[in-house]
């Protein structure tokens, strides 16, 4: 059994948001994970950490492993997605630097 931890309900909406703006069918795609990353202080710029399995219509189902840039000053979070761990791990790593990076729970 895959355990899932939801690190916040709104990055989900967010998330499940951007994937239908890019073509997959976000209410379908499924999460293994959505954590929170980084932080800055006092706590509106916050970078989250995804792993889903989603698909574009008539496409088959993929594991993609995403980033999520949000500020809730400023609006629109940016996301991108990547098939593999490395490249997001990488986006992660240049989005989060000089910020609070929080330990993995696994």
């Amino acid at each position: 059994m895959v355990k899932t931890w939801i690190g916040n309900k709104s990055a989900e909406k967010d998330i499940r948001d951007w994937l239908t703006e890019n073509g997959f069918v976000g209410r379908a795609a499924k999460f293994v994970e959505i954590e929170l990353h980084a932080i800055k202080r006092p706590g509106w710029l916050q970078i989250f950490r995804f792993e889903m399995t989603g698909h574009k219509p008539d496409d088959r189902a993929e594991t993609g492993f995403g980033a999520m840039w949000t500020d809730e000053r400023y609006g629109r979070p940016k996301i991108e997605v990547y098939p593999e761990r490395s490249a997001r791990d990488e986006q992660l790593s240049e989005w989060s630097a000089g910020l609070i990076t929080l330990r993995r729970r696994r």
